[in-house]
């Protein structure tokens, strides 16, 4: 009640307000009722402090805003900074990898070829390459120009690219395996001309130059000056050397594999029974020993017990 009658009393009141101008003439005054003015006060000033409050938090805001963008935009940039660093990583990885499957397929081939220069068999690709890396994750892989998945932006492909390499590794250590063997196998193949010169018979039916009458003969006749040198047809151990009835000197040669080579007529035998000798090694002179019409090399090739043509088994001049 008592405040009720407070702003009665105060509705009730009036504040006076006097305009004198310079010349002191048509004065003007105006009433305002007091409730009013402290109405009006008391809202501006509260007005006034809302602002001020809210200009200072928004500033406080504005400011913690401001920096959190500034952070933000830091790791935006720090972010794309590896980012970028990442793609240079992946497209050096993919050039990496094309690489290396460029690199295995040429030693692929290089296998291949040497497989054909000592007569080995030759791998398909199928069986070695392409079947491990067709089993890359399709998503994250491109073919290259070989046909083959070759990304190793992952770590799955980079799995596949190891147990890929691992894979050649074991075809190679084989393939060594196998060529160390055919190598040996080729060493000891009679297929290098025992000696120079001209043939005078080959393997086939002739009149024998003795005996005037029409027989087989199974060897091959070269024919050369005296002492030339005889050198063995291919690697082995030397079974017989000395004289052997119309055959003169002699030197019989087992290379293994199957493979026996004799030499006859031989004026002079420069190694011993027993003996191992290397292919191209210079094991006898040339002669005219035994039945014989001139000095010549009667060379004979046998293969499993079985008497071969020479020139069948003769690299060609």
């Amino acid at each position: 009640m008592k405040i009720f009658r407070k702003f009665k009393c105060l509705y009730k009141e009036k504040f006076t307000f006097i305009i004198v101008p310079h010349n002191g003439k048509n004065t003007k005054q105006f009433k305002l009722n007091k409730l009013l003015i402290y109405s009006s006060l008391t809202l501006i000033t509260s007005a006034s402090i809302f602002f001020i409050t809210a200009t200072f938090y928004l500033f406080s805001e504005n400011t913690l805003l401001v920096e959190t963008l500034q952070i933000k935009n830091d790791e935006i940039n720090n972010l794309n900074i590896i980012t970028d660093q990442q793609k240079a990583e992946i497209e050096e990885l993919k050039n990496t990898s094309k690489m290396v499957m460029d690199k295995l397929s040429q030693l692929y081939a290089l296998e291949n070829k040497v497989r054909n220069m000592v007569g080995l068999k030759n791998v398909a690709k199928e069986n070695n390459l392409l079947k491990v890396s067709r089993s890359f994750d399709r998503t994250n892989s491109y073919i290259d120009g070989s046909g083959f998945y070759s990304d190793l932006t992952n770590d799955k492909s980079v799995d596949e690219i190891t147990n890929l390499i691992d894979l050649q590794k074991d075809n190679y250590d084989n393939f060594i395996k196998e060529l160390e063997k055919q190598l040996k196998y080729l060493e000891c193949r009679p297929d290098k001309w025992p000696v120079s010169g001209r043939i005078t018979s080959k393997f086939a039916y002739r009149i024998h130059p003795i005996s005037g009458k029409r027989q087989f003969h199974d060897g091959l006749d070269i024919a050369n000056d005296s002492g030339t040198k005889i050198v063995a047809a291919g690697s082995g151990i030397v079974t017989y050397s000395g004289w052997n009835g119309g055959y003169g000197r002699v030197i019989i040669i087992s290379h293994g594999y199957g493979y026996k080579s004799v030499y006859a007529h031989n004026r002079k035998n420069l190694v011993a029974v027993g003996e191992r000798v290397k292919k191209g090694q210079v094991i006898a002179e040339l002669g005219n020993t035994g039945r014989s019409t001139g000095p010549h090399l009667h060379f004979e090739v046998y293969y499993k017990g079985n008497k071969i043509d020479p020139l069948k088994i003769l690299k060609s001049k």
